[in-house]
């Protein structure tokens, strides 16, 4: 491993970046190179790769978009089905009525990105607050017409998660159960109901051992407690910790164990790799839009300019950011995964240094992985490798 990768990763944990850290780098033949750092909580026990993060907005690509996948795969849902087949008109604005599928997953839909919810919603029945998120979803004002242009949009994934559970029966939780347990990875990813009591004192011990499996994100004003295991995402909250836009956790080898299964379909193997690998073509090409297209169907790719992957990810790269400070990307011409996952948002959500420190991890990584390559089968878009070569958005835009 890169020396600069520890002194990284122990510089970022001595200013308080965040109090927990676990970095994967796999390729097609596995995982190159796995650890952890940092301890689960200020004062808390160290993390192992056991140890599980809330991943946040990671749920919109690994629960949602893989969901939608599954079923436009097998024909049950058509991504150009507008929400008009889902949702009474009478509940439609004149501008959320022309949305379909598609402009959801592509963050197209002209929906605003975050709108605080949870302030009302806390208060009503939680048997009533699906219904009553929805009715404010679909009521409003889009920001532009529906595929013009890209805004990120939590609103969309949110929709898109009700429209699972009214189309397949059952709830996001059990049908993404179900699509890890396919994917191999169902015992370490998954979403999470355990509300820990308001005062610490009370827990017996055995909870708190349980609780320190996951590691913390925010001391929440609102919920007047340290989050841990518990979601953080307050829209989530109110929807019982399960929703399409956040609410899973997980650790990073699960999220590879994910990652590498849509992988291998993309590359036409392994069971099912007809249908669904060309459904994964389809999901990793970028969406075109009047103004810009730098979303996939459920998957982000790298900006032009100040990406958090740095400089020396190749153009053919998806992935996806949470705003608890996770990440994954994939990129497809260097066939190389970096997953980091932390906790950037303990004790505080604005604390965003995580923004400068994401390019530089990958920007390490990228350089000792094609350090250890041939010159011949290093792409044109990677950067010559560094010198010490190793081994193998209070809006709610993800920081």
């Amino acid at each position: 491993m890169p020396n600069s990768l520890d002194r990284l990763f122990d510089d970022a944990l001595h200013r308080g970046l965040f109090s927990a850290a676990s970095l994967l780098v796999a390729g097609p033949s596995g995982i190159a190179f796995e650890r952890t750092w940092g301890t689960t909580r200020r004062g808390g026990p160290p993390v192992t790769p056991e140890t599980g993060f809330d991943l946040a907005s990671l749920t919109k690509p690994m629960a949602t978009a893989s969901l939608y996948l599954w079923e436009t795969a097998a024909g049950r849902l058509d991504l150009e089905d507008p929400l008009a087949r889902f949702f009474p008109r009478r509940l439609l604005s004149r501008s959320t009525a022309d949305i379909r599928l598609r402009h959801l997953l592509s963050h197209s839909s002209g929906l605003p990105a975050y709108r605080p919810y949870f302030r009302e919603l806390i208060h009503a029945p939680p048997e009533t607050r699906r219904e009553r998120l929805a009715c404010c979803i679909l009521s409003e004002e889009t920001e532009a017409p529906p595929g013009r242009r890209s805004r990120y949009s939590d609103l969309g994934y949110i929709l898109l998660g009700f429209i699972l559970e009214d189309c397949g029966g059952r709830s996001l939780d059990d049908a993404a159960s179900e699509f890890f347990r396919i994917a191999g990875c169902r015992d370490q990813l998954g979403y999470r109901q355990f509300p820990p009591p308001e005062r610490a004192e009370s827990v017996p011990e055995r909870a708190r051992n349980e609780r320190d499996r996951w590691v913390a994100t925010e001391q929440c004003s609102w919920r007047n407690r340290l989050l841990q295991g518990e979601v953080h995402d307050e829209n989530a909250f109110c929807l019982g910790g399960v929703a399409g836009h956040a609410g899973l956790f997980g650790t990073a080898r699960s999220v590879w164990l994910w990652l590498a299964r849509l992988w291998r379909w993309y590359r036409g193997e392994g069971a099912g790799a007809g249908s669904l690998g060309d459904g994964m073509r389809r999901f990793w090409t970028r969406q075109t839009t009047r103004e810009d297209n730098r979303w996939t169907l459920g998957f982000d790719t790298p900006s032009d300019t100040g990406s958090s992957t740095g400089g020396r990810f190749s153009e053919r790269t998806v992935g996806h950011l949470g705003f608890t400070g996770t990440s994954f990307w994939l990129d497809l011409e260097q066939e190389i995964a970096v997953i980091l996952l932390t906790n950037r948002v303990h004790p505080s959500r604005y604390d965003e240094r995580i923004r400068t420190f994401r390019p530089l991890v990958h920007d390490s990584v990228m350089a000792a992985w094609n350090a250890d390559r041939p010159a011949h089968a290093r792409p044109e878009t990677a950067k010559s490798p560094a010198t010490d070569g190793g081994i193998f958005r209070t809006s709610r835009a993800e920081p």
